[in-house]
């Protein structure tokens, strides 16, 4: 998949999640983030590239713009 940070509404320097990675999540009403892994997405976004399935340290389960998710390290694969 592309690192095109434009196609995805990123910034400069942001680099694509794909499934396996661990990211961060930072939240934009409040100072604390949280951390996931990405997994296959669901039916419903499976084909929207802009969309990525992440499965939360706390157990939950967010669908989110790619463009919040933070790589911290790259899935094994």
């Amino acid at each position: 998949m592309s690192d095109n940070f434009e196609m995805y509404g990123a910034q400069e320097g942001w680099e694509h999640p794909d499934v396996g990675d661990l990211v961060e999540i930072a939240s934009r009403s409040s100072l604390k983030t949280e951390i996931g892994v990405v997994v296959e997405p669901n039916e419903y976004i499976k084909n929207d590239h802009l969309w990525a399935q992440v499965l939360l340290d706390n157990g939950k389960m967010k669908v989110l713009p790619k463009r919040e998710l933070k790589v911290i390290q790259r899935g094994e694969g």
